[in-house]
């Protein structure tokens, strides 16, 4: 990250979201609008001095609400670029920031800016957000504290988190004995997200053993529908752990309650056995699936593009056109179009990259010229060719007749079958071609005088 901030050709806009969208592939106008920090960007050197003297202390959004921050901050210790910000929301406007900035970077009068670029190419990497559990309380998570997920898990085993690196209850501060996990939460389930999230298996596999690592005598129970380690070398380190003492129930937990001690005990259907069964525990570790991002959601209707069942983005095609999408020059990577790991979501960050290089290292942008025309006589403008297009491609003017944008246009055909007034056809394969092709077909030709003579004989 840091070596991006640095490098000449590249131009980060943080706390900054793209607001309009308009252009052809090769000239894509981009409006973006970049939120006001209340700090002058020029001046902030990062030190973090005013952090320290803010009187106001919310949830830490990045420590998913177990730490605090102020209501001015720096998101993260390794934030590029590491300005700090100021929540509006929660600032009482105490000048303490203003007042010990040896910088006098803080600038309460900051207003919005709006600047205007123009693009060759767009990649897309929105990421992912994290299942909403809180919304349907499964397994009593916001209700029993001491109930949390991976993520927050990820938060208090970092060394610079809000715990330091040591894994607490959040009820009373003591160290668990005692720690169940629960894979597939909103995932693989009717009730939830009916797919499988990918990374869940081995996120709970690393942390059990980081936990592991850290208390050598806790005891750490995973509950399982399958375990899928699918990547390399994945299998041989689900192996490993189960070498380590780290017990595997194959089994879907169905309740959970507080017991009078503190404890949780957990309900679950034990497979293997066909019975069920109860144990007790002292943290639960939730592993939520992945949803699409609210910034996917967002860009979307932004550019129009298309998204599948699951709500994350639309390929060409999953196998021969994995990157790119219905918009030329527009292509998508890592969890936008869907749940990846790290690797996978390199790999197809690489893979855009090249995408998008590759067509701006021409002058010139080839275009297939099968696409569609109107016969703007025919077109009574009925809107059906405009709803059925899956690249946006056509539209129906003021005049009531649709037009084809020849760029956006794949000659899929669509709007040719959809028409009811057959006002549309493809180049190179009008009606009018066939029907002549056709023709050609069924015709005899004689080969000589005597199968001439003896066609007209017949």
């Amino acid at each position: 990250m840091v070596n991006t901030s640095k490098h000449p050709n590249i131009t980060l806009y943080t706390y900054s979201e793209v607001v309009e969208f308009s252009g052809l592939p090769g000239k894509y106008k981009i409006k973006i609008k970049k939120h006001p920090r209340f700090i002058d960007e020029k001046k902030c050197t990062g030190c973090a001095l005013c952090t320290t003297k803010c009187p106001i202390k919310v949830p830490n959004e990045f420590d998913r609400g177990i730490g605090e921050r102020g209501a001015i901050y720096i998101p993260f210790p390794q934030a590029v670029p590491k300005y700090a910000v100021i929540d509006r929301s929660v600032c009482i406007e105490c000048k303490n920031c203003e007042r010990i900035c040896p910088a006098e970077a803080v600038n309460f009068d900051q207003d919005a800016e709006i600047v205007d670029i123009t693009v060759g190419a767009i990649i897309i990497a929105t990421g992912y957000d994290e299942y909403p559990i809180i919304t349907s309380n499964e397994y009593r998570y916001g209700v029993y504290p001491d109930v949390i997920t991976q993520i927050e898990l990820e938060r208090m085993l970092s060394p610079i988190g809000p715990t330091e690196g040591h894994v607490y209850r959040i009820s009373d501060g003591t160290i668990p004995k005692n720690v169940a996990i629960i894979q597939c939460v909103g995932s693989r389930s009717l009730r939830g997200n009916k797919y499988c999230s990918a990374v869940c298996c081995n996120v709970a596999l690393k942390n059990a053993q980081l936990l592991k690592q850290e208390y050598p005598d806790v005891q750490i129970t995973i509950f399982y529908i399958d375990i899928r380690t699918t990547d390399k070398g994945n299998e041989e380190y689900f192996r490993k752990i189960r070498e380590q003492g780290i017990n595997f129930i194959k089994g879907k937990p169905g309740d959970i309650k507080l017991n009078k001690n503190g404890t949780l005990r957990l309900y679950f259907d034990y497979t293997m056995l066909d019975d069920v069964a109860y144990m007790d525990f002292d943290l639960v570790v939730l592993s939520t699936g992945m949803i699409p991002s609210k910034g996917t959601e967002e860009i979307t209707k932004i550019i129009g593009l298309s998204t599948g069942p699951n709500g994350f983005l639309s390929e060409i095609h999953g196998c021969l056109s994995p990157q790119e999408t219905k918009n030329t020059g527009i292509y998508i990577c890592g969890c936008a179009s869907g749940p990846k790991n790290i690797p996978y979501s390199v790999s197809s960050a690489l893979a855009a990259a090249s995408k998008a290089s590759t067509l701006l290292s021409h002058d010139v942008i080839s275009q297939e010229l099968i696409i569609a025309e109107v016969d703007e006589n025919l077109c009574m403008g009925c809107h059906r060719c405009e709803k059925l297009c899956e690249y946006d491609a056509i539209k129906v003017d003021e005049e009531e007749i649709a037009r084809v944008d020849e760029l956006k246009c794949k000659g899929c055909g669509v709007c040719v079958t959809s028409c009811p007034a057959r006002a549309i056809d493809l180049k190179y394969y009008r009606e009018k071609q066939f029907k002549e092709e056709i023709k050609g077909i069924g015709a005899v030709f004689p080969q000589s005088k005597k199968e001439s003579a003896a066609i007209k004989d017949n």
